[in-house]
């Protein structure tokens, strides 16, 4: 089994990530940075965190090889499906997770992060220093929202619902990928990346300060105003207000 953990740009992608990717591994999965390095898999999965930056067939076949032979690990991406993709999750093939976020607090994000981020951060929302500029940007990715929200058998998952109902999130994943985990252990993974929480030590979890609908308080009124005029067609099917 192979699972794909897909998000948009600043909706807590890599605290996903690293919820299932201890989820698969706690079920006998192994992570998918040992799959890349065991099976020569470097030109088509990324070292940082088992990244795919497209799931065109060319790259995404060559990941999915290890999984013909009994492996279980996770990849994660921002990009869309192609064909391959759309049909293997729809056969049920390919476990694919989806999140997103209200695109204008996921603006606020990038601009605020871009702010105090390393100049070598390789991320290409650092490039944004406008409103104007996040739009731009966050169209392609309301666009990738629109691909998984309408593919039969993806499992969608709003960020702002996973802050507040974290732990049936964590059961929902769970039912989804069809994991037979003791409850202990279950309850174990769930303390170890539960939201905005710091560890005194050992590993740095992604999401320390995550918080919901900090745009409509940080934003000017013109700014929000041209943000719900861009994303109209979006944000009521997404269930935001305005």
């Amino acid at each position: 089994m192979v699972v794909i953990n897909i998000g948009m740009p600043r909706s807590g992608t890599l605290w996903r990530y690293n919820l299932i990717k201890a989820l698969v591994i706690a079920g006998g999965g192994e992570d998918g940075l040992n799959i890349r390095k065991k099976f020569l898999l470097k030109p088509f999965i990324g070292g940082a965190n088992a990244d795919m930056n497209t799931l065109k067939a060319k790259r995404l076949a060559p990941a999915l090889y290890p999984s013909l032979l009994g492996k279980n690990y996770v990849l994660n991406t921002h990009a869309r499906p192609f064909d391959l993709a759309k049909s293997l999750v729809s056969q049920g093939k390919l476990k694919a997770i989806y999140g997103y976020r209200d695109p204008r607090d996921c603006i606020l994000s990038m601009l605020e992060y871009s702010q105090r981020s390393l100049p070598n951060y390789g991320a290409n929302f650092l490039k944004l220093d406008s409103v104007a500029d996040g739009i731009r940007f966050m169209r392609l990715y309301l666009e990738v929202w629109e691909d998984w929200f309408h593919l039969d058998n993806t499992l969608i998952l709003r960020y702002e619902e996973m802050l507040t109902n974290y732990e049936s999130t964590v059961d929902q994943i769970i039912r989804y990928l069809d994991l037979k985990l003791e409850p202990a252990l279950i309850s174990q993974i769930k303390e170890k990346f539960l939201p905005r929480h710091k560890p005194e030590s050992g590993e740095h979890i992604h999401l320390e300060t995550g918080v919901a609908e900090r745009a409509k308080s940080e934003f000017s009124a013109e700014e929000l105003a041209q943000m719900n005029q861009a994303f109209a067609p979006f944000l009521e099917k997404m269930g935001y207000t305005s």
